[in-house]
């Protein structure tokens, strides 16, 4: 039986004169209706009988790979593979949960939650700046040991009447700053200081992981909370826990 449908690629290169790559960065840059509804899949099957509308702003230019930062909440696991799966980055990255402070004034496109890759990866417990890239340059200069970039974090420890004592808080202060080996090398000294009373900011140039746990435990303290607050030149900047935002073009790590 003969399929009454086509992809919508190919009618809209027929309708345009155009060819059909240049009718899929149409579609996938998000400026082709079907019926009054957006389509931004170009294999999308469509019957002659449907409108099919192209906007009149439409720019037909390949898409640059997009950057996004998103204030991970306690709790939430990335999996354990390179790319984040299409179907969990359209549930983190919806629309309703987009920073209302984005200024990167780049378009919500659905290209933009596929080949994500996930920039120095959160443990499970810990909240904070997660960040995921299209861009292998980005991907290149976060994974970067030569020059690897400082991650700040806040530690909430649990409740001790020991720390009470100011001769205990500035002990702490010294093991988290004491050298620490790994594989034989030595690793960027942490520089750590008291927020509160039972929080503690922790700056490190490059961060293995369960790094911070490791210097929390030999300095005698138990996790309560762990949050990135900022990674190399990237910060929260307001984000509330689970909200988004794309790097702007002038951003850099």
């Amino acid at each position: 039986m003969n399929d009454p449908t086509q992809r919508l690629a190919k009618r809209l290169a027929t309708e345009l004169g155009c060819s059909r790559r240049d009718a899929e960065l149409y579609i996938a840059g998000g400026w082709v209706r079907v019926d009054g509804a957006l389509v931004e899949e170009p294999m999308a099957r469509v019957h002659a009988a449907q409108a099919v509308a192209l906007d009149a702003k439409a720019r037909c230019e390949p898409l640059p790979p997009v950057t996004v930062v998103w204030h991970k909440p306690a709790g939430e696991a990335l999996p354990d593979v390179p790319l984040l799966p299409d179907d969990l980055a359209a549930a983190w990255f919806d629309a309703g949960r987009r920073s209302p402070a984005d200024r990167s004034g780049v378009r919500g496109l659905k290209v933009h939650r596929h080949r994500l890759f996930a920039l120095a990866p959160l443990d499970a417990q810990a909240s904070g700046l997660q960040a995921f890239t299209q861009n292998p340059g980005v991907q290149r200069r976060v994974d970067d040991r030569a020059t690897p970039l400082e991650h700040e974090w806040l530690v909430q420890v649990q409740d001790d009447a020991a720390l009470d004592a100011p001769e205990r808080r500035a002990a702490v202060l010294q093991s988290l700053t004491q050298p620490l080996f790994f594989e034989g090398q030595r690793l960027p000294d942490a520089r750590a200081s008291w927020q509160s009373e039972r929080r503690l900011r922790l700056a490190i140039k490059g961060s293995l992981p369960g790094q911070v746990a490791f210097l929390a435990e030999r300095a005698g303290l138990q996790l309560a909370a762990l949050r990135r607050q900022r990674l190399g030149r990237i910060g929260l900047d307001g984000l509330q826990a689970g909200q988004w935002r794309y790097l702007g073009a002038l951003e850099r790590f």
